[in-house]
């Protein structure tokens, strides 16, 4: 394999992500006992990290071309070292706020780390590899989610042992840096296909004049709301897992894009047809994802010992244990295909994405458009629902509009 190949660039950047992103996922829960309440990458229901990540998505439209790749993948590195530094250092000192800062900053790494990533998993690839491509890089982020929250609900642990494994996240954290300073600058990088790279240098005012020009391309304005909608979607509709069925069946769902990408990529029909049968099928699995959902909040539960001068957070516990009791298997069945949409509405979007241009410069300014439309959907939706007063799986106003949009 030449070093500038695809498969070798690939290869650094899927090892950085594992060092990296990997390793905090399936950490992070079990070393500061954070209960799993989302496990969903791309946003965050704190309004603070939330804004940031809608910041970063807007700076990474100019700096993953400014900068380059490279210097991003360090960067988030040198911040994944910190996290990990700040995890060691709340079980050393007892005070937790460096590892608070470090969070911010961490929240800004993977950010402009996960834009960086995704434009060179859909610009490094010819046209046959792109959808499954993505896919590895997306399956990377739910393994480490799922075995990570599984671990943080099955395995306490004792507070030495979590000190031990901090301190092993922070040595494979600073081991990220070989295969992040290895990664190729862009205009040195060969397709799978074969083709060079084009990715002449540029400056601010270009970058500004060449997103302006992005928004005259029809397709790139109706994708827009696409990307918007389900994180909004998804954020409104307060997602929580009650135990680890619910994670394994959520997650197990999202291994089904493995199924998409070879859907998407594998030529056995022109690429209309094959984004026809895509869309079709992430429809079908949309639809009776939202079906069984809106059926669990139309039911009327027993309720009988419900105290509704309770905190909210006692309320929704107390009515998710009435729906696992009265509407178990409903319930976990939701989660399965709940799961698989959200997947194939990211692959399917970032697939068409990478088929409107094959052009690098022009791809980080999709990428990092659309990251910045994902997030402030997440923000919006965890924010119009937070603290509001509605019981889980009974009225969600906002959840219905996101619904609308998504449809």
């Amino acid at each position: 394999m030449k070093y500038t190949g695809a498969t070798t660039q690939l290869s650094l950047v899927f090892a950085t992500i594992l060092l990296t992103t990997g390793i905090r996922r399936l950490l992070y829960n079990y070393l500061l006992r954070i209960p799993p309440v989302t496990d969903d990458v791309a946003y965050d229901h704190l309004l603070s990290t939330s804004l940031i990540a809608f910041s970063a998505g807007l700076v990474s439209i100019f700096l993953v071309n400014l900068a380059g790749i490279r210097a991003i993948f360090v960067f988030y590195v040198l911040t994944n070292i910190l996290s990990a530094a700040s995890a060691v250092t709340t079980y050393t000192l007892g005070k937790s706020a460096f590892h608070k800062i470090a969070m911010y900053i961490t929240t800004i790494g993977y950010d402009l780390d996960r834009a960086a990533t995704l434009v060179v998993v859909l610009a490094y690839p010819g046209e046959r590899w792109k959808a499954r491509v993505l896919a590895i890089f997306l399956l990377i982020e739910y393994f480490a989610i799922t075995l990570g929250d599984i671990i943080a609900l099955v395995d306490p642990g004792s507070a030495q042992s979590r000190f031990r494994g901090a301190i092993a996240f922070l040595c494979l954290s600073c081991l990220a840096l070989v295969p992040a300073l290895a990664i190729a600058p862009s205009e040195n990088v060969v397709r799978s296909d074969g083709v060079y790279l084009v990715s002449p240098k540029t400056t601010v005012l270009t970058e500004l004049r060449q997103t302006a020009k992005m928004f005259t391309n029809k397709y790139m304005l109706l994708l827009l709301p696409y990307m918007f909608s389900y994180p909004l979607l998804f954020g409104s509709a307060e997602v929580n897992f009650p135990n680890v069925t619910a994670i394994i069946l959520y997650d197990g769902g999202k291994m089904f894009i493995v199924f998409m990408s070879q859907m998407l990529d594998v030529q056995w029909a022109g690429r209309r047809t094959r984004s026809y049968v895509g869309m079709a099928t992430l429809v079908v699995f949309f639809v009776v994802s939202i079906s069984i959902t809106a059926a669990l909040r139309i039911i009327d539960y027993d309720l009988t010992g419900l105290d509704v001068s309770w905190p909210r957070p006692q309320i929704e516990a107390f009515v998710m244990g009435a729906v696992m009791n009265q509407r178990y298997a409903m319930l976990m069945t939701s989660y399965f295909f709940a799961g698989a949409a959200s997947s194939f509405i990211e692959l399917f979007g970032y697939w068409v994405m990478g088929t409107l241009t094959n052009d690098f410069k022009s791809t980080a300014r999709f990428v990092g458009t659309y990251h910045s439309a994902m997030a402030l959907g997440g923000l919006l939706g965890y924010q119009l629902t937070n603290n509001t007063e509605h019981a889980a799986y009974t009225t969600n106003i906002p959840m219905y509009v996101a619904i609308a949009l998504t449809i």
